[in-house]
């Protein structure tokens, strides 16, 4: 999957200070796995769904019901296992100090996946107390519960992420992803959908097929980790927990997390408003945010990728070693995904016909392109700065700016649709984005010239 040399890329050659644009292409070999990873594990989500869609409506709304609360939860506990990486790339040479790291980023993530995957199993309870449907409920059995052990699962995998991604095994990353994606594409139809003689499980079928595949790559994740590392030999464990260095992690990781589940509400309120229009907007704004995530992966895999070489310049004091990383993540970030939002928008015909064959909704999809060009443009903008506030441990900042632009987009998104329609609702993402590109890169400017 990977050796232990990989690592070594990210670290700035002998000789003097390395050319933005040789460091763009070390980051663009960095970004690339990671990348396709998220690909893979949208994929793999996807196929969930799509076999749930034929599995019957009161599990198909019993799954959303699960899943409404299940992604923000591993949002946040996945942004705040982030904060272990700009540590773990500081220590990526040294074994020493860098074992009781991964010790801590596990005891955080055990920690913050009980409390997460808690949420998850008493969906039933807080289900019922928010007025959800009798049938829907019913149709939950055990899955809740499945979902919760997921939940630390899935918490102990990406701490195991974050390691491979802050250490530069970038490739090993993607070649977990594809064994978690494969699983599922196995796993999921086999138990729900119950083929040949396999008995049909439902919703408690999609549950234990994500557990099972859960529990095997992570398990393999732990055991890549410790062949293809400098830990290679070295006896880690969980140990007695070491709550000094857990809450250091998480001072710098915690920010990370609530600015995904800011942005995660502000999306909410913005579904809220766009169905507020009618089901043509509401449909054609979901599909306006798909294709915008896809086009923004580029950006958020640059972004990760990025980290290790801030957090390694920050660490030897080089401040403008850091900001050439950020610099660097850049050249490589914003041309794709500016070039990716063209493509889309020039073959609209054709990306807009394989999600509907509506023409009331194509329509209203095809006129917002350009829009979609500017916001997808923009996220990339604000991600990369965002990126370099995470390895320079000052991840605060961002959560600062995320808090006023998407709160005050939360806020006006509502009155804004009923008086403007989609256009004018997508319009105002526009500029609470553009405000992001400042907040962040004022934030970055600022903080960086305190390394």
């Amino acid at each position: 999957m990977s050796t232990a040399s990989e690592s070594e890329d990210t670290t700035e050659p002998a000789g003097g200070p390395e050319a933005v644009g040789a460091l763009a292409g070390r980051v663009a070999g960095k970004a690339g796995p990671l990348y396709l990873s998220m690909l893979a594990t949208m994929a793999g989500g996807m196929v969930t769904a799509g076999v749930l869609g034929n599995a019957g409506t009161a599990q198909l709304a019993a799954y959303a019901v699960v899943i409404a609360v299940f992604n923000p939860v591993l949002m946040v506990v996945q942004g705040a296992l982030r904060g272990s990486m700009p540590f773990v790339a500081e220590h990526g040479d040294d074994p020493r100090r860098l074992a009781p790291v991964v010790r801590d980023s596990l005891w955080l993530a055990l920690a913050m996946g009980a409390l997460g995957g808690l949420l998850v199993a008493t969906a039933p309870l807080w289900g019922r107390l928010a007025g959800v449907a009798a049938p829907t409920l019913a149709a939950l059995g055990p899955y809740p519960l499945l979902m919760g052990l997921y939940v630390v699962v899935a918490s102990v995998k990406a701490s195991v992420t974050v390691l491979l991604t802050g250490l530069g095994h970038n490739r090993a990353v993607l070649a977990l992803s594809l064994v978690t994606t494969a699983l599922a594409v196995v796993l999921v139809p086999a138990l729900v959908l119950g083929p040949g003689p396999v008995p049909a499980m439902g919703l408690p079928g999609a549950g234990s097929a994500v557990l099972l595949h859960g529990c095997a790559t992570v398990c393999l994740s732990l055991y890549v980790a410790r062949r293809v590392t400098v830990l290679r030999g070295r006896p880690i464990g969980l140990g007695a927990p070491r709550w000094a260095g857990v809450r250091r992690i998480a001072r710098v990781g915690l920010p990370t997390g609530s600015t995904l589940l800011v942005k995660f509400g502000a999306m909410g309120v913005l579904a809220l408003a766009a169905a507020r229009i009618g089901p043509a907007e509401a449909a054609a704004h979901q599909l306006l945010v798909v294709v915008a995530t896809f086009v923004f992966l580029a950006a958020a895999a640059t972004g990760q990728a990025t980290v290790p070489f801030t957090a390694r310049a920050a660490g030897r004091g080089d401040r403008a070693g850091v900001r050439r990383s950020v610099l660097a993540g850049y050249l490589v970030a914003v041309p794709v995904v500016a070039v990716s939002a063209t493509l889309v928008w020039a073959a609209s015909g054709t990306v807009v016909g394989l999600f509907t064959d509506d023409p009331e909704m194509a329509a209203l999809v095809t006129a917002l392109l350009p829009v979609l060009c500017a916001v997808a443009v923009a996220d990339a903008a604000q991600a990369l700065p965002g990126m370099g506030l995470l390895g320079i441990k000052k991840a605060r900042s961002s959560m600062h700016a995320f808090a006023v632009c998407y709160g005050l987009l939360a806020l006006v998104a509502v009155p804004v649709a009923g008086a403007g329609g989609l256009t004018s609702l997508w319009a105002v993402y526009a500029v609470a984005t553009a405000g992001l590109v400042v907040g962040q890169g004022l934030a970055f400017r600022r903080l960086s010239a305190r390394v």
